[in-house]
């Protein structure tokens, strides 16, 4: 191993200790949002009998390894929680130092992969999404996608040439993609959601959820939402299925079943073509292709909600993790609209 080998494992070595240390403010994050206290005062304190941690209570993993678990004050069990969200912090955070490497976008994307951990977290422990950590998402979307064109503009105005307001410029820079990208995720959502309350009686999905797209949306653009949306359904399709089709087979709804068969079929069949042969290099073909697909999926998709007849089929697992999922995968894909 050379010297240069060394380096980066120092460096990336150091990026996961950043990711643990931040995943433990997570944590913080995480638990005071649900007891409604300031995430700055008080300082941490053993949630069961109240005493205030010492210094050496709080090294990320370390601390839980060396107190097996337990309180050092009353010695009941300390939350699994808090190291595997410290760990998965600390490997987000270098996969994502991986991609970007060193450079003040990498900054953002820390910030982006911080606040879906906590989006997700909340949803998974209490199928709570609250508002506050959603718009903070957005907010930090749109104001970051401001500053990158403010800087676009401020360099062409310093061109020969100029800076010049187009069809093109006014459709494409990055506060016009944000923006688009936050009201079509938000839309996409609100639609499918309130389609279940033509089909089965109850939304689809939670309100929290459109906030989550729309803050996706303002983050990675609108050309990436459509990706990072259907991402998201194949997730939630393959972590619901095995219980959906119990579910469904003791309801005799077969219809469901097997268009959703048919539907991911065509899909692997579609992606193959796409990637392996010059089947769609017609556009003809291509266009029905996808029209086919469009349609099936669709199909699917209604076959589905008229089987959902009670409000607990619809909330088995929440949506939540599955967009935030699809999300940090396109960002580690370098899909994002980060760059």
């Amino acid at each position: 191993m050379n010297s240069v080998d060394v380096f980066i494992l120092v460096i990336l070595a150091i990026v996961f200790c950043l990711g643990t240390i931040i995943g433990s403010f997570l944590n913080v994050v995480i638990l005071r949002a649900f007891s409604n206290e300031s995430i700055v005062m008080p300082p941490s304190k053993c949630p069961k009998c109240g005493n205030r941690l010492k210094w050496w209570h709080n090294i990320p993993i370390l601390s839980y390894i060396l107190l097996r678990g337990k309180c050092y004050f009353c010695h009941e069990k300390i939350s699994i929680q808090y190291p595997i969200i410290e760990f998965i912090t600390g490997i987000l955070f270098v996969l994502t130092f991986i991609v970007y490497g060193l450079q003040w976008e990498t900054l953002y994307a820390f910030a982006v992969v911080a606040i879906l951990i906590v989006l997700a977290v909340t949803d998974i422990k209490e199928k709570i999404v609250f508002d506050k950590h959603t718009y903070f998402l957005i907010a930090l979307g749109l104001i970051y996608n401001l500053v990158f064109t403010i800087i676009g503009v401020w360099a062409q105005i310093n061109t020969i040439t100029g800076f010049h307001i187009t069809s093109d410029w006014c459709l494409n820079n990055p506060m016009t993609v944000s923006v688009l990208g936050m009201t079509l995720g938000a839309v996409i959502m609100e639609v499918a959601a309130r389609i279940g309350y033509l089909l089965a009686g109850n939304r689809a999905f939670g309100e929290g959820d459109t906030y989550i797209a729309a803050g996706l949306g303002a983050v990675f653009g609108w050309q990436n939402i459509i990706i990072i949306l259907f991402f998201s359904l194949i997730i939630q399709l393959v972590l619901t299925f095995p219980i959906f089709v119990i579910n469904q087979i003791k309801k005799k709804n077969f219809l469901a079943i097997i268009s959703l068969i048919i539907f991911f079929c065509y899909s692997a069949g579609y992606c193959y073509a796409d990637k392996k042969t010059t089947l769609f290099q017609n556009p003809y073909i291509a266009i029905v292709a996808l029209l086919a697909l469009v349609l099936i999926g669709i199909f699917a998709c209604l076959s589905v909600l008229k089987g959902l007849k009670h409000k607990e089929d619809l909330t088995v697992l929440p949506f939540g993790p599955a967009l935030v999922v699809a999300g940090i995968i396109v960002l580690l894909a370098n899909f994002s609209y980060l760059a």
